[in-house]
């Protein structure tokens, strides 16, 4: 079975339910390379995750949580620290407030040298990583630059979700990096939205329909990159939607009116139920379907991994739909 090499950090999460000084908290952890791999483990497929974590009890509690989805961890030990981001779900499906302490962490600090990193590679078919993870150190960023010099010369088709995140590094710095890599990447995932804040693009769109400014986004990232696949996701109002352009034609998913109760890990769901697809060998029309009402189920409950299974996902698609 093709394997699946996701490289991240992942946080432990502590949730308020309100900004009220009388609110309760839960915890849990997440982060975007993670979640997604998540997704693709459920569902049998071969994954590994490459990170660091603290040499505690905390650290080996995370190496569980990664194995009960069925991850194969390849993890270093140190005496850092985790990660830790702090969430308040939006009020009238609006964004999940995000506060980030994670500096310094065993992840962001750890520095793998191209002989160690290619060890990592047997029989790796995909490369997931994110634009997350070059915003967190210079040693995560060469780390990012030397897999992906490994993967393209070995024919390892490379997973690049955008993840744009202003509270960690400037948009000028993530143009750069971006468009640095963006000639090597084979599925992008992204929004309308960021990429073109990034790519600086100039895109005209007074429709009201909601696929018109992806798409006329799409149109322009193909004029100067070459990328065999672009999934995007839509918010328009309360709506949602996706979209995917695979070999110059454009594939657009139903569109849902859900409640939204956390966007954390939407997109991530997205993304694993999308390589979910390309990987079984599904036909554009059935992935779409089914990442979009991935995508979708994702914001209805509370916390950052989608556990609802394929049955479940398609009843929400025949209940939910526009």
């Amino acid at each position: 079975m093709d394997k699946i090499l996701a490289y991240g950090e992942i946080m432990l999460r502590i949730s308020s339910d309100s900004e009220s000084i009388e609110n309760t908290y839960s915890i849990g952890y997440g982060g975007c390379e993670a979640n997604a791999l998540a997704f693709l483990g459920q569902r049998g497929h071969n994954c590994k995750f490459l990170s660091s974590f603290p040499d505690n009890f905390i650290g080996k509690d995370v190496e569980s949580f990664l194995k009960s989805f069925n991850i194969d961890c390849c993890l270093n030990f140190d005496k850092n620290r985790l990660g830790v981001y702090y969430t308040i779900p939006g009020k009238n499906n609006n964004p999940t407030k995000i506060s980030y302490d994670r500096a310094n962490s065993s992840f962001s600090l750890y520095t793998i040298s191209k002989d160690h990193l290619l060890s990592f590679f047997g029989e790796t078919k995909y490369l997931l990583i994110s634009g997350v993870t070059p915003a967190l150190s210079p040693q995560c960023q060469d780390n990012i630059l030397n897999m992906i010099e490994i993967a393209k010369s070995n024919n390892i088709k490379i997973i690049y979700d955008v993840n744009f995140r202003k509270n960690l590094w400037s948009m000028s710095e993530c143009r750069v990096f971006t468009r640095k890599i963006l000639n090597s990447i084979d599925f992008l995932f992204t929004s309308s939205s960021t990429i073109r804040e990034i790519l600086k693009l100039d895109i005209n769109s007074n429709s009201d329909t909601i696929f018109d400014e992806t798409e006329k986004t799409v149109s322009e990232i193909l004029k100067i990159y070459n990328i065999p696949l672009i999934a995007m996701t839509i918010r328009k109002e309360n709506y949602l939607a996706s979209l995917i352009s695979y070999e110059s034609h454009n594939y657009r998913s139903e569109i849902y009116d859900v409640n939204q109760i956390d966007r954390v890990g939407a997109g991530d769901s997205f993304l694993g139920a999308t390589m979910h697809g390309v990987i079984s060998g599904w036909d554009i029309k059935k992935i779409i379907s089914f990442a979009a009402s991935s995508f979708a189920i994702a914001h209805t409950f509370k916390g950052d991994i989608n556990k609802f299974n394929d049955l479940e996902i398609k009843n929400f698609r025949n209940k939910n739909v526009y």
